[in-house]
C-alpha cells in the first residue's frame, strides 16, 4: 500500500502479526516494507498514591514509595509506574526524595519510574502532571491556581510536561469545559472510582456520579482526548484497578512521554489486553483533516483492529462520536484473540448504497472490547476533522 494523504502503512507491533480478514478475499500479507514504523506495547500504572499522601492511609496498603516501585516492577510486572501525589500536602523535601526514588528505580529499557504529581484545587478539580525528566520543581495549586494558568506556566518556563484529568464526572469533579489539545493529551476514562466512558457504562457507580463530565461528553465538545488508566491507588497496590498501554518505541522516559503526548495509548480495566487500532493505516492518536472535495479518496474507512485479551472476548464494538456502529461477536480464531478489518461508508446506507458520498461531519472513532470475566479495554481514538470551505 503506498502513503498519501488519507492512506498510509500501518506501524508494526510487536505482540501481533495482524492477518486482516474481509469477506471472501485472501488474508493480508505484509513485507518488512509495507509498515511505516515498528512501535511496542508498555503496561503501566500511570496514577498511585504513596505514603507521600496523607489521604492514603485510609486502607491497609499504601506503600513507601521504594515499596511501590518494587511490586509494580516485580509482582504486577508492569513497565512503568507513575506515583502522582498530592502536591499541595508535600514538602519540597518530600517532592525531592520522590524524584530522587524515581531515577533511583528507572532502569531503562527494564523500568521507568515516571515523575508526576497530582495538581488540585476544589473549584478546578484534579489532574496529573506527567514531566520529561527527573529534575523538575514541585508545582502545585498554590504555586498556578487554575488550569490555564497551570498550562501557560508550563510553557513559560520551559518545562516539558504533560497534563491528565481525573474523575471529572464525580464527587472533585474536574473541570472540562478548558483543556489544552497540545498539553493535556488523554483523559482518565478508568481508575479504582470506576468506569468514566459515558453515564450509565459497566463497572460504574452510578450512585457517585453526575451526568455529565464523562469522556464521550468531553469529546463531543471537540476536544481531542486519548485514553489512560490508573488505580488512582490509595488503599491499593499499584497495577490493580486500571492500567494504561503506551505504543512508544522503546521502554525510555522520553520515548512513553512523547507516545502519550501523541495519544499512541490505550486503558484496560487492570488486566493486560493488547489492543491495536488503525484507520486507513493511520494509528490511534491521529488525526485526518479534509474537505468535501476530499470525501471520495478518503472513504470508506478501512478499519482494522487487532486483539490479544486476557480471557475469551465477548465482544468488540466500534464507536463513532459516541454510538456504537459495529460489533464483532464471534472471532474465527482463538476465543481471546483475533483481527479483522471492516469498512464505513461516509455516510448512512440502505444497505445496497451509500445514501449520500458526501457529508460535512467531523468524527471521533475508537474500539472498545469486553471479555467474559468483564475486564474492559479501550483505544484512543482516531479523528477525522471536516473543514468548512472559506
Amino acid at each position: 500500500m503506498s502513503d498519501d494523504r488519507f492512506h498510509r502503512k500501518p506501524w508494526r507491533v510487536n505482540w501481533f502479526e495482524p492477518e486482516l480478514e474481509h469477506r471472501k478475499y485472501q488474508k493480508a500479507f505484509r513485507e518488512d516494507e509495507d509498515y511505516s514504523e515498528d512501535v511496542s506495547l508498555y503496561f503501566g500504572d500511570l496514577h498511585k498514591h504513596s505514603e507521600i499522601s496523607p489521604c492514603a492511609h485510609v486502607g491497609p496498603y499504601n506503600g513507601s514509595l521504594a515499596e511501590c516501585y518494587q511490586y509494580a516492577r516485580e509482582e504486577a510486572g508492569t513497565d512503568f509506574l507513575a506515583i502522582a501525589d498530592h502536591a499541595e500536602r508535600m514538602t519540597e523535601e518530600q517532592w525531592d526524595e520522590s524524584m530522587a526514588q524515581a531515577r533511583e528505580h528507572t532502569d531503562p529499557s527494564s523500568f521507568v519510574a515516571w515523575p508526576a504529581v497530582e495538581w488540585a484545587r476544589a473549584i478546578h478539580g484534579h489532574r496529573n502532571i506527567y514531566y520529561r525528566d527527573h529534575d523538575v520543581p514541585l508545582i502545585g495549586s498554590h504555586v498556578v491556581p487554575s488550569p490555564t494558568e497551570l498550562w501557560a506556566y508550563l510553557r513559560e518556563h520551559a518545562i516539558d510536561a504533560l497534563t491528565i484529568p481525573h474523575h471529572s464526572a464525580r464527587e472533585l469533579s474536574c473541570n472540562l469545559t478548558v483543556t489544552d489539545d497540545e498539553l493535556e493529551p488523554a483523559f482518565e476514562i478508568y481508575s479504582g472510582w470506576g468506569n468514566e466512558e459515558y453515564y450509565g457504562a459497566p463497572r460504574q457507580d452510578t450512585d457517585r456520579s453526575f451526568t455529565r463530565g464523562f469522556y464521550v461528553d468531553t469529546l463531543l465538545q471537540g476536544f481531542k482526548m486519548g485514553v489512560v488508566a490508573g488505580g488512582d491507588g490509595h488503599p491499593a497496590k499499584p497495577a490493580i484497578t486500571g492500567l494504561t498501554g503506551i505504543y512508544a518505541e522503546d521502554l525510555s522516559l522520553p520515548s512513553l512521554w512523547e507516545a502519550l503526548r501523541q495519544r499512541r495509548t490505550i486503558a484496560t480495566t487492570g488486566a493486560k489486553i493488547m489492543l491495536d487500532f488503525h484507520i486507513n493505516g493511520f494509528p490511534m492518536g491521529s488525526s485526518i483533516s479534509y474537505t468535501h472535495e476530499d470525501v471520495p479518496e478518503l472513504f470508506p474507512l478501512e478499519i482494522g483492529v487487532a486483539v490479544q485479551g486476557t480471557a475469551a472476548v465477548e465482544r468488540v464494538e466500534i464507536i463513532e462520536n459516541g454510538q456504537v456502529v459495529h460489533t464483532k461477536t464471534k472471532p474465527r480464531a482463538a476465543g481471546d484473540m483475533f483481527a479483522y478489518r471492516w469498512f464505513l461508508q461516509s455516510g448512512p446506507t440502505d444497505g445496497a448504497k451509500v445514501i449520500h458520498t458526501l457529508h460535512n461531519i467531523s468524527r471521533f472513532i475508537y474500539v472498545r472490547v469486553t471479555q467474559v470475566d468483564g475486564n474492559m479495554a479501550w483505544s484512543s481514538p482516531v479523528w477525522l476533522d471536516y473543514v468548512y470551505p472559506a
